[in-house]
């Protein structure tokens, strides 16, 4: 019964995703870990049309254990975030357009630009350009996760997120996508002006100590 909940959970939320346009076509792949199993969504599929029954079970070596397709061929990146962050059991890689547009011209985005990326996105680690679904491209994720960072921007690629569970995940690609769509709009009128350092650090502070709803 657990393991449908959690295919159910990997299959709600890649639809979610697909339908708030933050991936495109059958881009982006979505999981969960529980234990020793993973479960990941399977490669070339429209993510509206996801179901429990297509989610893939895999080990963490990436072999399957149970499923009707291919695993993600994403799946060395997900094994890699397991491997190396403790913390982290949901992982979504996405091609949201203005996030996306941030990796093509591979300029940093202004976290600071709001309170809550400040608190949701800090650190976002900028990967340069691998070839996807190679260990290679995995491994690029060894330095940022080993920082903390949870927020990845994927040079001419798209993003990856991760999270304590699929909810987490999920809003900090949410903000994300957000702080790139408000900070291009910004810049068409002006520029973007971030907060002082220690403000953000003050706001972080009190969220902290008051554990604010966002």
């Amino acid at each position: 019964m657990l393991e449908e909940q959690l295919k159910k959970e990997v299959a709600e939320f890649a639809k979610l995703v697909w339908d708030r346009k933050l991936t495109d076509g059958t881009g982006g792949n979505m999981s969960i870990k529980y234990g020793e199993k993973i479960y990941i969504t399977p490669t070339s599929t429209i993510k509206h049309f996801l179901t429990e029954k297509d989610i893939i079970t895999i080990d963490k070596n990436g072999n399957k254990i149970d499923g009707l397709k291919k695993p993600s061929s994403e799946k060395k990146m997900h094994i890699k975030i397991y491997e190396k962050a403790n913390d982290v059991n949901a992982v979504i890689h996405a091609h949201p357009m203005y996030a996306t547009s941030f990796a093509i011209t591979f300029e940093k985005l202004p976290i600071n630009a709001l309170p809550e990326s400040s608190l949701v996105l800090d650190p976002i680690t900028y990967i340069p350009y691998q070839m996807p679904g190679t260990q290679e491209f995995a491994d690029a994720f060894n330095e940022g996760l080993e920082k903390g960072s949870r927020v990845f921007v994927l040079q001419n690629h798209g993003v990856t997120v991760a999270g304590k569970d699929m909810n987490e995940a999920y809003v900090k690609l949410e903000t994300l996508e957000f702080l790139a769509q408000v900070s291009f709009v910004s810049k068409l009128y002006s520029n973007v002006n971030e907060i002082p350092e220690e403000k953000i650090a003050a706001f972080k502070e009190f969220f902290r100590r008051n554990k604010v709803d966002q």
